[in-house]
């Protein structure tokens, strides 16, 4: 099977690289505080478990639509502007909600509306580049939005505990307030990129039911993902928990161990990116994925607050290489005029894997609970956690490497 090695290999237009800031400076105001806003309304372990559940499936389930209609209209703008608005938009009645329930159906609904950007955003990008440039130039452009992702966590952390106060309600006003006007501003300037010019010249009809069968590779690729996603985000609703209930965690703590990991994961992107190109997509994700068990390793035997900053810088040079390797593949197996359906398929299986993962952690953690104190019961799931995720890093070694040698 042959597939398109990039088209267009221009420069990148600066509009781009501001889309990915102000996009990403919007999350940083909002995305680190998500799990914690429900665990301070008092939420349960398995109510935790889901709203990351949500906070990870809605954004992605929606995506195979998404990125059918962004391919089969070719308005990959459209799509990227259409989610920033709207999703920016219900993040402004996040603090409306006074229960874990109302949150989440309004955390959902944003989400849904959020997930036409991905597929139409990693489309739109991989236009620009050929295939011994994707880890480089994809991982610049993150690495760049990855610097406002630090800003936005860095000011909200520092206004919500420094100004307005720890325990003041209003933190949260501020943080879902401007995240959402930042976000609806994206969408704005969205408005302003152009069109690849390879889509206009590509309106030709294509079978993407037959394409998406017959990838082998992409299927392989996954079907590992998928049970590394349950196996990731296992813990996941348990980290939120214990920055409360095991190392009490101020905001602006929070917000630091969110810059730290943002920090890493920008620079790592930005400059380690060529990596990927060099080794391969396979022995980078292969490398990588053997780093993440350490991850619950040091959460499990944290007493403070400074063992999640070490955890948070390790990790996000492995995730940011992780993410360029796996971009990469697929945009490597993939022809450009439906790489958007691909990347929603994608998405959406990671969207399901993280949902089911986070679930059950928060059910099992919610469990536990009832048996022994809700430190013990962290902690247990912490333990399991390190233990599935070096098993489903194995998988790796059998997937098959895509960058041709020149």
């Amino acid at each position: 099977m042959r597939f398109e090695l990039g088209q267009q290999g221009t420069k990148v237009p600066k509009n781009v690289y501001l889309v990915s800031f102000m996009g990403s400076l919007s999350g940083g105001f909002y995305w680190p505080y998500i799990p914690i806003y429900a665990v301070e309304m008092g939420a349960s372990y398995s109510q935790i478990g889901l709203v990351a559940s949500i906070s990870n499936a809605a954004p992605n389930v929606f995506q195979p639509l998404w990125g059918y209609l962004s391919d089969r209209m070719f308005k990959r703008v459209l799509f990227i502007s259409l989610g920033y608005i709207v999703g920016g938009t219900i993040i402004l009645f996040f603090t409306k909600a006074r229960d874990p329930i109302t949150y989440i159906l309004l955390l959902a609904l944003s989400m849904i509306f959020y997930s036409a950007v991905p597929p139409a955003w990693n489309s739109y990008i991989g236009s620009f580049f050929k295939q011994r440039e994707r880890g480089r130039g994809i991982g610049k452009i993150a690495g760049i939005g990855w610097i406002g992702n630090i800003i936005g966590a860095s000011i909200s952390g520092m206004a919500m505990t420094l100004l307005i106060g720890e325990q003041n309600i209003n933190q949260y006003v501020l943080a879902f307030s401007l995240a959402g006007l930042i976000s609806i501003t994206t969408g704005l300037i969205a408005l302003s990129l152009r069109e690849s010019s390879a889509d206009n010249d590509r309106r030709k009809s294509f079978s993407l039911r037959v394409s998406i069968t017959e990838n082998k590779l992409f299927w392989k690729l996954c079907l590992i993902e998928a049970f590394w996603g349950m196996s990731l985000s296992f813990a996941w609703p348990m980290f939120s928990a214990a920055y409360i209930v095991k190392l009490h965690a101020t905001k602006l703590e929070i917000a630091v161990a969110s810059v730290i990991f943002s920090i890493t994961f920008a620079l790592s992107q930005t400059y380690l990116g060529y990596l990927v190109d060099r080794y391969g997509r396979r022995k980078i994700l292969l490398i990588t994925k053997y780093v993440f068990p350490i991850y619950p390793l040091i959460w499990f035997i944290a007493w403070d607050v400074k063992f999640v900053y070490v955890a948070n810088f390790i990790v996000g040079i492995s995730n940011a290489l992780a993410v360029v390797s796996v971009l990469s593949y697929i945009l490597d197996i993939t022809v450009e005029e439906e790489r958007g359906s691909y990347f929603a398929v994608y998405n959406m299986v990671m969207g399901f894997s993280w949902f089911l993962g986070s679930l059950l952690g928060g059910f099992i953690g919610d469990l536990l609970s009832k048996i022994i104190d809700p430190i013990g019961a962290l902690q247990m799931v912490f333990l399991i956690s390190i233990f599935i995720r070096i098993l489903t890093a194995i998988p790796y070694y059998f997937i098959q490497e895509t960058l041709e040698r020149q």
